[in-house]
């Protein structure tokens, strides 16, 4: 899967869960093993990116990508 369709995947199960694209930078693991359609890589990816983003390096990116892929 190229990373293109893996980040849509990953906003399209988010968001059928009720969470926004900046919710993905907060969710607790305790939300985040409830979301039904998760995947161990999402689980990954996202505990990447939410670590990024507590370093300044990626807030920006995540809120370019909500708005590219319409969530």
């Amino acid at each position: 899967m190229n990373a293109k369709k893996f980040t849509e995947r990953l906003f399209r199960i988010f968001t059928s869960a009720g969470y926004s694209a900046e919710g993905i930078l907060t969710i607790s693991m305790e939300e985040l093993v409830e979301i039904p359609g998760i995947t161990v890589p999402n689980i990954r990816m996202i505990l990447y990116m939410q670590n990024k983003y507590r370093s300044g390096e990626l807030g920006i990116t995540i809120k370019r990508g909500a708005k590219k892929y319409g969530h």
